[in-house]
């Protein structure tokens, strides 16, 4: 959250902020969500999309896992069809490359000022992949004809090039648009923009996944009562961190001693979150389009992998657990982080410094990683499993199990902690302020 006026109302305040958050979040983006793109056939597209989620067609599949996400976007043929997922994608790649190039990594050590500088660096990737997407979608969308269906208007087909260009500026806009309500977000509303944004588009989903499924009582109490528990699983995993306990040196001078602090490294179960899964995802849409090839459907791998089978979700779970460690390795230093405990004269007790440490920490996170990788791995392919039990065609088992819950119980969590963190701030700085000015003084209201 930003800087907030320790001298002011907290309740007015976070008023304010959710109502920022409501009006940016809710009102603007889901109105933008309903305009569509000029020279789109939205009911066409909209018939493409729904029918995709939950069939063995995997670009079709993951056209609708992706609509899920932005909200409905897609089905809308709506400017935001891209949604927030270019800047996702450009900052996996700008953390990914801050650990491979010295130069990003050192502006990591700059504090605020490098910092500042690999958001605007993430901003310039995030239009160049935004203008990549646009490029291939208006391509796609103009030159669809599967099954019968026109994606485009009689008038965008009179000049396809035309409207091309325009469909690219269009949907680029789009999703600089979103970029820029997400920090409005994050600057002065609750949370973390992106994440909000991320969140809203889910839930405001979920009527439309969960429609018509579940009819009755029973079978309704039943996905209630399974909801419930994955959201209390999701909750546990979320919140569990291993707590490493660190020692400061002491050292004597003169009369007094200094050090011998302590302290704890909190180690996070769920240290990758969600982004093992959007790493497989496209993974096995490229498997299963490999496996339905001629060279290879005759070995039967076609069935093996389609969706629904047990190998597909064998298949989706092994790369989740495989992209976890994959990202935890490389994002999670440990020579970095020994070398800061150097600096700072804390060690683990009974551990020598430098290397031992390092591998100690290292073995502690191989093993709690694989705990949450396996759990990372059971939540995204519930829908699958769920789709059967419950009847729940596709979209709602995607929001049901998957990553949709995972999201949504992981964004509410981190507004939660803010809020509290808001109020504990002012509680103190508020304390701090008043024994400040002595009784009887007036509060001018201070900055931090």
């Amino acid at each position: 959250m930003a800087q907030q006026d320790i001298g002011e109302d907290p309740v007015k305040e976070l008023l304010k902020r959710f109502f920022v958050t409501f009006l940016l979040g809710v009102v603007i983006y889901r109105l933008g969500v309903f305009i569509p793109i000029p020279g789109v056939n939205a009911e066409a597209l909209n018939q493409l999309v729904t029918a995709g989620m939950g069939g063995n067609d995997p670009l079709r599949a993951m056209l609708a896992y992706a609509n899920m996400f932005n909200g409905g976007a897609i089905a809308q043929a709506s400017i935001f069809g891209l949604g927030i997922t270019p800047y996702i994608s450009a900052s996996i790649i700008i953390q990914l490359m801050a650990f491979s190039i010295p130069s990003l990594k050192a502006l990591q050590k700059e504090g605020e000022t490098g910092r500042r500088k690999l958001n605007q660096y993430t901003r310039y990737v995030t239009l160049v992949i935004a203008l990549v997407q646009s490029v291939i979608a208006a391509i796609a969308l103009s030159r669809y004809s599967a099954g019968g269906l026109v994606l485009l208007t009689p008038d965008a087909m009179a000049n396809p090039l035309l409207w091309t260009v325009e469909a690219c500026l269009v949907i680029t806009t789009g999703s600089m648009l979103i970029l820029w309500i997400a920090d409005q977000i994050t600057r002065f509303g609750i949370g973390n923009g992106v994440s909000i944004v991320i969140m809203i588009s889910i839930l405001a989903y979920l009527p439309q996944a969960f429609a018509g499924h579940a009819t009755e009582l029973a079978e309704l109490l039943g996905l209630i009562a399974v909801c419930l528990v994955i959201i209390a699983a999701i909750v546990v995993v979320v919140q569990a961190v291993r707590r490493v306990h660190l020692e400061q040196q002491r050292r004597v001078q003169g009369n007094r001693v200094y050090g011998g602090a302590q302290t704890t490294l909190p180690l996070k179960l769920n240290h990758a979150n969600v982004i093992p899964v959007i790493f497989a995802q496209p993974v096995v849409v490229l498997l299963v389009m490999l496996a339905s090839t001629p060279w290879l459907a005759h070995l039967g791998l076609d069935q093996f992998m389609a969706y629904g089978n047990p190998g597909h979700r064998l298949v989706f779970a092994l790369l989740i657990v495989a992209f976890t460690y994959f990202y935890i390795s490389i994002t999670f230093d440990l020579n970095d982080l020994t070398q800061h405990f150097k600096q700072a004269g804390f060690f683990v007790r009974g551990i020598k410094p430098g290397k031992s440490t390092a591998d100690y920490i290292g073995a502690i996170m191989s093993r709690i990683t694989f705990v949450g990788a396996i759990f990372l791995a059971i939540i995204s392919i519930l829908p699958e499993t769920f789709a059967a039990s419950f009847g729940l065609a596709g979209k709602g088992a995607v929001l049901l199990g998957g990553t949709g819950l995972l999201i949504v119980v992981g964004v509410l969590l981190d507004v939660i902690q803010k809020v509290g963190t808001f109020l504990l701030a002012h509680k103190y700085g508020g304390a701090a302020l008043a024994g400040a000015l002595g009784a009887g003084a007036r509060k001018t209201g201070k900055r931090f």
